[in-house]
């Protein structure tokens, strides 16, 4: 039985309800975690730019880089703090300590300091705000949506980030960065700012799950009357391992998303050079991907929900899987400026699709009060060997064509909707039922 039904049991409680049901809490969710995504972006451009001005040694440059994704390794921690603290506040408070560390940044410009180890700094710690408020919010958003329109939700939030992070955020921070090197980081400040007006406005369903997060924590009292003893972070990130270990269909999908995300990773990371190598497009057409990558988006994210009443859960992910592989052996085959676009297009478009619905069936079928720990573990098998994709497309692509490592993901992804469409159906048949139930 979902949280939802029992949160309608006093007048106070179906007031909030019924707001919910009208989009209230997941437009505000949605709106803090766009206007967050479009700082993120305006900061992913700048801060290179920045950084070229320290040096110009391509090991230091990239350590600036490697800074901000090495603690994408610490997602099971970030699934713990969110389980152990108010979700709402946790995310408040990174969002104010976000706004903090960008404007230093943009005190160090101004001041004209030498600053690459601050650089250093800050995208490390911007990198474990992002990881920690990106699991946070994924485990809050059953509190402010109820379970009937989470995959609605997912969908429109992957689509609102894919936006303002790639398609605004990006394209504006390298012009602002142009007028003024501090302007980026100023305004990033302040839509973290933004961010946390927006959030304090957001209220969970009932009372009961506001504080789901501070209950799961919680232990057994050493005796009558005794403040019960939260376990050990150890403890708690060790239950993550042991919940997905004994789940198979969460394991499997743990997996799937770390194979995917491996090869579009890496195809993501070679997208300048295949337009403009293999397209022998221009510069500015390398904008005009983004905003398609955008659009496919947010087409998947809209027609996400549609799908899976239609078609069910994994049916749905299985052949986004399949198109995922597809458009990837389109661009890596045709080239040519339109099969580039329809594949890019397909290709993101699926991404969100599959998304959207691995993301809301964990979230209707892990147990609220310990969804933030299993998502950082899952999130480690899911997202950890992105780098490494990144790394070795580039390599492949160097020692032969730069198109080679669309083909090898294409085949690569169309192998795994082979492997997993028989197991998907058996594992997920009963509980993608009584999700979308």
């Amino acid at each position: 039985m979902s949280d939802v039904g029992d949160a309608a049991g006093s007048p106070a409680d179906t007031a909030v309800l019924e707001r919910a049901r009208g989009w209230g809490g997941a437009n505000r969710l949605i709106a803090a975690a766009g206007v967050s995504a479009l700082g993120d972006g305006l900061r992913a451009t700048a801060l290179p730019l920045l950084a070229v001005t320290y040096t110009t040694d391509p090991t230091l440059l990239a350590l600036v880089t490697v800074a901000g994704t090495v603690p994408m390794l610490l997602s099971p921690l970030a699934g713990v703090a969110a389980d152990r603290w108010p979700r709402r506040s946790l995310m408040v408070w990174l969002d104010l300590g976000r706004a903090v560390i960008v404007g230093l940044v943009a005190l160090l410009i101004w001041t004209e300091s030498d600053g690459l180890a601050v650089l250093y700094v800050a995208a490390f710690l911007l990198g474990i705000g992002e990881t920690v408020f990106g699991i946070t919010a994924q485990a809050y958003l059953p509190e402010v949506v109820p379970e009937a329109r989470l995959t609605s939700a997912n969908g429109r939030l992957q689509a609102v980030q894919l936006i303002f992070l790639d398609t605004v955020g990006q394209p504006l921070g390298g012009l602002l960065f142009a007028v003024s090197a501090a302007l980026p980081f100023l305004l990033d400040a302040a839509s973290f700012a933004i961010g946390v007006v927006v959030l304090l406005t957001v209220h969970s369903l009932s009372t009961s799950a506001a504080t789901s997060a501070a209950t799961s924590a919680a232990g057994t009292g050493t005796g009558t009357g005794s403040a019960p003893k939260p376990p050990g972070w150890g403890e708690m990130v060790r239950d993550g391992f042991r919940y997905l270990r004994g789940d198979r269909l969460l394991m499997l999908l743990a997996v799937m998303l770390g194979w995917l995300n491996f090869f579009f990773a890496g195809v993501s990371a070679i997208l300048v050079l295949y337009v403009l190598e293999v397209l022998g497009l221009g510069k500015m057409a390398y904008g005009f991907f983004l905003a398609v990558a955008a659009l496919g988006g947010l087409v998947g994210g809209l027609a996400a929900s549609r799908l899976r009443e239609r078609f069910g859960t994994f049916p749905v992910v299985s052949t986004a899987l399949i198109a995922l592989g597809a458009a990837c052996l389109l661009m890596g085959l045709v080239h040519n400026p339109v099969a580039g676009v329809a594949g890019f297009f397909a290709l993101n478009l699926a991404a969100v699709v599959y998304q959207a619905l691995t993301v809301a069936f964990r979230q209707t079928t892990v147990p609220r009060e310990v969804i933030g720990r299993i998502n950082g573990v899952y999130r480690l098998i899911g997202t950890g060997g992105a780098p490494l994709g990144a790394v070795c497309a580039g390599l492949v692509a160097g020692q032969t064509e730069v198109w080679t490592p669309f083909v090898v993901s294409g085949a690569a992804l169309l192998l795994l909707a082979a492997v997993t469409w028989r197991p998907l159906r058996r594992l997920g048949g009963p509980r993608g039922a009584e999700a979308e139930g």
